[in-house]
């Protein structure tokens, strides 16, 4: 395939503008939804060590479910991206309508494990009775909410891969809101409201997400958006669209799958090293996930561009676009890897945890800390790079080796052989991130990534000059 784009070369300052225009929206999406996590575990954790781990093995479960609806509609979104550059609306209804049906199976199959064999779930990360009676009667209360958030996924995700990133930053506002008053009355028993606890928490997330849902829909449809679409329209796809799209999304949701349940095995191992282990780990994974969320914005933002750009034909703009990529969140994450580790005494001062699970969460810190930069490269590549522009197959084998071959046996090497501490184990996992950066760096620059799924006969990858 050849390079259609006269202007090959764009300056800095134009992908920058375009970049983060785009990146902040989502980011203040990313944050407002972290937020909810992080006051969630800021306010259970002035209960105690049981409580921390109940509700982190719970988002366990709810993270599981997260991340495997997020393989589905990204995957859905490459193509929605590349349609929305070839300015063919009538497919991206389609695949608005694809996403939502996948969804609810599979949020159907998470919603009733979560609603029929809640302790089940739990003790699967932890034997102790506390935790599991805690995690369990959590989850039962969230699990109403997975079904009806499979619209939020597929509104969201499509909206972003069309330029459209601060549509959904209404509904997420008014779900924090709704979270943080609910948390308040319900977790302490203020404002003439019984304390509930965990109970409580779990209450107020689920009605907090079960609003955004009906929000995001009612903001889609009453303005209306180039989203809003009949039944009709959204179900109008053939087998023939549906296997096209299939063919580059099963890699996505597979990748999402065997990661996820990776880092659900890590968890597992975390869990069984104690109760003080794997709430400093829960600690520790909220703040991470917190200091992620301005990359969140810069990886899904390169992924639009990269592929409204391939989309539009414009290939060595793609390419620009992923080198450019790389060097403007290296030195963020490597700043925000400091600001971590300098600011551990300040962040573990809000929680009444034990000594044990204190000083666990300190070093666990230092190491997060430590290896942040290789976690956002590697996210770069995989979910800005290869999946913008439709090299799913190889994100795919790259993060299934790393995670299955690597960070998993490191985990239980770690913890039951060598019998370190859990900052320890956490150190050998992040041998996988090291595998990743060699293998997907080479790959990068060999543009073999470059794919146009939406051209009208079938093209090969890496041709361009």
């Amino acid at each position: 395939m050849s390079a259609t784009d006269r202007d090959k070369a764009i300056p800095p300052q134009t992908f920058l503008r375009l970049l983060f225009s785009l990146a902040l929206p989502i980011s203040l999406q990313f944050l407002l939804t972290s937020s909810m996590a992080v006051i969630d575990i800021l306010m259970i954790g002035r209960l105690h060590d049981a409580a921390v781990a109940a509700v982190g093995i719970a988002n366990q479960f709810v993270f599981i479910f997260f991340v495997i609806q997020f393989g589905v509609h990204s995957g859905i979104a490459i193509f929605t991206a590349q349609y929305w550059g070839k300015e063919d609306l009538s497919r991206i209804h389609q695949l608005s309508g694809l996403g939502i049906l996948a969804g609810f199976a599979i949020g159907s199959v998470f919603a009733g494990a979560a609603l029929f064999f809640p302790a089940a779930v739990i003790s699967l990360f932890s034997s102790d009775a506390q935790v599991v009676r805690l995690g369990a009667g959590y989850l039962r209360i969230v699990g109403f909410s997975f079904v009806p958030f499979c619209v939020t996924f597929s509104f969201m995700t499509n909206l972003r891969s069309m330029g459209f990133a601060g549509v959904p930053l209404i509904s997420s506002i008014v779900a924090v809101v709704v979270n943080i008053v609910l948390n308040y009355c319900l977790i302490f028993g203020n404002l003439g409201f019984a304390a509930m606890g965990v109970t409580g928490a779990a209450i107020a997330t689920c009605t907090a997400k079960l609003i955004e849902t009906g929000l995001l829909t009612a903001i889609i449809y009453l303005k209306p958006y180039p989203l809003a679409a009949s039944v009709k329209k959204m179900l109008s796809f053939d087998f023939a669209f549906v296997k096209r799209v299939a063919t580059t999304c099963w890699p996505v949701f597979l990748n999402e799958f065997f990661w996820v349940t990776g880092v659900s095995m890590y968890k597992l191992v975390y869990a069984r090293m104690g109760t003080p282990s794997i709430a400093a780990v829960n600690i520790v994974a909220t703040f991470e996930e917190f200091l992620f969320v301005p990359f969140f914005g810069i990886f899904y933002a390169g992924s639009i561009l990269i592929g409204n750009s391939i989309g539009a034909k414009r290939y060595e703009r793609a390419f620009a676009y992923g080198k450019f990529m790389l060097l403007v969140q290296l030195p963020m994450a490597i700043g925000a890897g400091l600001v971590l580790i300098l600011c551990r005494h300040f962040i573990l001062g809000f929680y009444n945890i034990s000594t044990a699970a204190y000083d666990n969460a300190y070093y666990l810190m230092l190491t997060t800390g430590l290896v942040f930069w290789t976690k956002t490269t590697n996210f770069t590549t995989v979910v800005s790079v290869f999946r913008g522009g439709g090299d799913t197959k190889f994100g795919f084998f790259m993060d299934l080796s790393a995670v299955w071959c690597i960070g998993v046996p490191m985990a239980f090497t770690g913890a039951f052989l060598l019998h370190w501490p859990v900052y320890g184990v956490m150190a050998l996992i992040a041998l996988e991130e090291m595998f990743k950066l060699i293998i997907g760096l080479p790959r990068f620059f060999s543009k073999k990534w470059i794919k146009d799924l939406v051209a009208d006969t079938e093209t090969s990858p890496g041709e361009i000059s």
